[in-house]
């Protein structure tokens, strides 16, 4: 792996978090003094069909308000310390590769960190968002220091960590003043999981590390409503490679997808049976080969001069694509954890809660859940792919089962409280009745003494007179009861 040299190599990281108790349904502006609603994404979701793309684009390309569609946003250049990322000279890792000496073994590669690859993608409904950006690596002109395969993934595999006692370095040392005072401007919010630990930790000479990124980039949306992590050391990666020249060996093809795509360093021989399992696996094109699992995804353009432009170009063009598939996966994967946090924080006694949750999970369900996203059918096979390996699928099922208890307990509720109403209802009826009753005693007797118009009367005639109003109050009652009972 040594001997293969790259045309390109780039690592986009994803980073699942959610926002915390202070969050509000209400609430659809996270725009802070780092972050801003963006539409520059909107023209690359093209090849998504229209509901798909209105899941992302909704929020900004209609100008309306909808809580089960997305907000993009992307960094403020004049509010971010944009220099430090254009050093292109440095990533140092400091740990070792192999078991090698950890002073002989420190991993140095030119790189570039693109502020414009910066992304959050906010779900409001669900309070869930995900970080983007991108590293990828610098070719030099001479071709003795171009990068090679082996370089790439390393690079990959150090660069999922974060938080840790062994995360890599972003920048090294920086001598211009002005961008080690932009690098000071670093503060820790109080929430521990996006805290950079500072012991022994000097920026001005180290050099940023991914934890203190995301703490600086995070801060303002920490302050506000607290961002929890759905994983508290790890980025996802999606990796896109493509060697300088057409890589033959169909062994070495595998085991870079599995190195890329897997949490392991060399140290580890996978089997064949894993390196080639279908289910990771997809070969659209016989140059270009897609892997992907839980751990994450990649894109091998193994493409050769002899082969058609829209292939050896394949990273401006369609891997973008792949991109955002996979971001919508990644998405859809953090939504079902969130609603499967909710569901177990739920009091099922208190039935107005499970009604507004069941209503949740209906309307996220109708607008957040594809069976198919474009019409090219590469684009549906990946998808299918990528969401059968970040089980998806699974999580749907969990939850919907879950949801099955749940809608019984408020079935259940619903019929005793029908019942409960009926009682009270026939209470009710009982009451009316009686004071029907009594109406028609009262009336009757009344009309009885009219009737015979006479201010004295017999024991008989009072008798009577009070007897007959009974009588017909009793029969009166009877056909209620029995036109009730029907």
């Amino acid at each position: 792996m040594n001997t293969i040299k790259l045309y390109k190599g780039i690592v986009h990281l994803m980073l699942p978090f959610r926002l915390g108790s202070a969050w509000s349904l209400n609430t659809m502006s996270i725009e802070d003094d780092i972050w801003e609603k963006t539409g520059e994404d909107i023209h690359k979701l093209d090849f998504l069909l229209e509901h798909v793309k209105e899941f992302f684009a909704k929020n900004y390309s209609h100008k309306a308000e909808d809580k089960s569609a997305c907000i993009i946003m992307k960094l403020k250049r004049e509010a971010l310390p944009v220099k430090m990322f254009n050093n292109k000279k440095y990533w140092m890792s400091n740990r070792p590769f192999n078991r090698e000496a950890r002073t002989d073994n420190l991993l140095t590669l030119p790189v570039i960190i693109d502020p414009n690859s910066f992304r959050i993608i906010c779900h409001p409904l669900t309070s869930v968002a995900v970080l983007l950006f991108s590293i990828e690596l610098i070719n030099s002109e001479n071709q003795q220091d171009q990068s090679n395969l082996a370089d790439f993934i390393r690079m990959n595999y150090i660069l999922r960590l974060f938080s840790r006692h062994d995360e890599v370095f972003l920048i090294s040392q920086n001598d211009r003043p002005e961008e080690r005072k932009k690098a000071l401007m670093l503060q820790p919010g109080e929430n521990r999981e996006t805290s950079e630990k500072t012991e022994n930790v000097n920026i001005e000479h180290a050099g940023w590390r991914p934890g203190q990124l995301i703490n600086y980039v995070l801060s303002g949306l920490n302050s506000r409503y607290k961002v929890e992590f759905f994983n508290h050391c790890h980025f996802t990666p999606v990796s896109y490679l493509q060697p300088a020249d057409e890589i033959m060996d169909t062994e070495l093809i595998h085991k870079t997808l599995f190195y890329l795509r897997k949490v392991y360093d060399f140290d580890y021989a996978p089997a064949n049976g894993i390196l080639q399992g279908k289910e990771e696996l997809l070969n659209p094109y016989r140059q270009i080969y897609y892997a992907a699992s839980l751990e994450g995804a990649v894109v091998l353009n193994n493409s050769g001069s002899k082969d058609p432009e829209f292939l050896r170009t394949f990273y401006t063009g369609s891997f973008q694509k792949t991109y955002w598939l996979a971001i919508l996966a990644f998405l859809q994967r953090s939504i079902f954890l969130q609603l499967m946090k909710e569901l177990s924080a739920i009091d099922t006694d208190d039935h107005y809660m499970v009604k507004k949750y069941l209503g949740r999970y209906t309307s996220i369900s109708l607008k957040a859940l594809f069976s198919k996203v474009s019409i090219y059918h590469q684009h549906n096979d990946f998808y299918d792919m990528i969401i059968h390996n970040l089980q998806v699928n699974e999580l749907q099922t969990e939850l919907k089962d879950e949801l099955y208890g749940l809608n019984n307990l408020q079935r259940q509720f619903h019929e005793d409280e029908v019942e409960k109403y009926e009682k009270i209802e026939k209470q009710y009826d009982k009451k009316l009745n009686m004071i029907l009753f009594a109406l028609s005693v009262f009336s009757l007797t009344q009309v009885t003494y009219t009737v015979i118009g006479a201010k004295s009367l017999s024991f008989m005639q009072h008798s009577l007179a009070i007897g007959i109003p009974v009588l017909l109050g009793l029969l009166f009652w009877q056909i209620l009861s029995t036109k009730k009972s029907r």
